[in-house]
């Protein structure tokens, strides 16, 4: 059993005790303060950074400056471990565009789409949805295009990129493009 403290007063600290004396794992999101922190009684023992658990991801529990969702990651890496569960790493942007690179193969030409999120230019908006089928069809089956997932040009060329079956919208974790077109991929914050 792993039992997870945020805050608490002393029935927390009450039930954490009661769970390390039996050899439950306890991880207490110390930064929340409370019984979580200690006070109350709180059992010393799950105050400390138990064999599985990295000093990075014990000093994440802690640290009440530390980003909430790397504090929320750690904890997860953390009762993972508890359970022989391998810790998953996010890929970052930079990863994924590795990755993608890989995926795609030596041969493939990699365009990527940058604009606005807004068309200022009267025009703007037909250039760029006759300009995604004629490139398609142009740089042949190797082309790959990539946009940020993001409104205006990218949303737009991806819309009139054919059948959309050759672009990839690379986004932060958590968020979709929301195009109904495309491949979306999640990376990084």
């Amino acid at each position: 059993d792993v039992y997870i403290t945020v805050e608490g007063g002393p029935g927390v600290s009450q039930e954490a005790t009661a769970a390390h004396a039996r050899g439950a794992a306890v991880v207490p999101l110390m930064r929340t303060g409370g019984a979580s922190e200690g006070m109350f009684n709180f059992p010393q023992g799950a105050l400390q950074k138990p064999s599985f658990c990295t000093e990075e991801q014990w000093s994440l529990l802690k640290s009440k400056d530390a980003p909430a969702a790397e504090s929320a990651a750690a904890a997860v890496a953390v009762v993972g471990a508890c359970f022989g569960v391998p810790a998953t790493k996010e890929e970052s942007a930079t990863e994924a565009a590795y990755r993608l690179r890989n995926d795609f193969g030596r041969n493939a030409r990699i365009v990527c789409i940058l604009g606005g999120t807004e068309f200022r230019g009267t025009d703007s908006a037909a250039l760029v949805a006759a300009l995604a089928p004629k490139l398609e069809a142009a740089l042949g089956s190797e082309a790959k295009f990539v946009t940020g997932g993001m409104a205006g040009v990218q949303e737009t060329f991806a819309k009139h990129c054919g059948d959309g079956s050759r672009v990839w919208n690379l986004l932060p974790m958590g968020q979709s493009s929301g195009y109904g077109r495309g491949t979306d991929i999640n990376a990084g914050a």
